[in-house]
């Protein structure tokens, strides 16, 4: 009987200084890890912020990126720049549950799905040659059918004129919803002009409207809320009436 107590008693403690050498392991690897990591979701992000500006099949993204991109802070109260908070280390996951920095949308006012909002958000620029803008990037968030989608909306530098939508995060069925990622939709929100409206069907040649993605109502209508929430006066009308009046020049 003492026999096989003490077998047990070996098994079980061969088995928890496993587990635990496993888990010093694993935490020391995600620790070292964590700066890569970043570092990867960082460029992912400048990635997409290059497509939607334009940038097509970029190799040096980091460096591309610094020399044709210009990020600041806006307040999406007041439309103004934000001086001391840099686009470069905002966290819109860590700020939006930051209550001193975010603020909780109400069932009227949450047309995107995202129940709270961040105070401040940054702002892309690309400019030309002559070093002046001519797309804006703004970053947008909305629920779809399964969840959260996350993207870019780029706008002329009129701050009215579409040139290119890019969702590059979300849960949406593929060949349905998921096909808001495909190149042939989201050419056609290129030249239209805000307010936008995603319809059932064809939009013809309407200038606020877009053709809705078949057999993803629910998706179609998830992305119009969408970029109707976030370039309404809850998120950047302030900033987007400024640049109307020609605020960036």
């Amino acid at each position: 009987m003492s026999t096989n107590n003490e077998s047990m008693g070996k098994t079980l403690g061969v088995v928890v200084g496993l587990c635990l050498v496993c888990a010093i392991v694993v935490s020391f690897a995600s620790v070292q890890l964590r700066p890569m990591q970043q570092a990867n979701k960082n460029e992912d992000i400048q990635r997409n912020i290059l497509a939607v500006a334009g940038f097509d099949k970029v190799k040096n993204v980091s460096e591309i990126f610094n020399q044709n991109i210009e990020s600041r802070v806006v307040s999406l109260k007041t439309g103004e720049f934000v001086e001391d908070v840099k686009a470069e280390s905002f966290d819109f996951e860590a700020t939006k549950f930051d209550a001193k920095r975010s603020y909780k949308l109400s069932k009227e006012e949450d047309k995107a799905g995202i129940q709270r909002i961040t105070n401040n958000s940054p702002v892309y620029f690309a400019k030309d040659d002559q070093g002046k803008v001519s797309t804006i990037i703004l970053p947008i968030q909305g629920y779809g059918l399964w969840g959260v989608m996350y993207g870019f909306l780029a706008l002329e530098a009129d701050g009215e004129t579409i040139k290119s939508i890019n969702f590059y995060k979300h849960s949406e069925t593929p060949g349905l919803g998921g096909e808001i990622q495909n190149p042939k939709w989201t050419a056609l929100w290129d030249g239209k002009a805000l307010p936008i409206d995603v319809v059932k069907g064809s939009a013809g040649g309407n200038e606020h409207k877009v053709d809705g993605l078949s057999g993803a109502t629910l998706t179609s209508n998830g992305v119009d809320h969408t970029v109707d929430f976030w370039t309404s006066d809850k998120a950047f009308g302030p900033f987007l009436a400024k640049v109307r009046k020609g605020a960036l020049n």
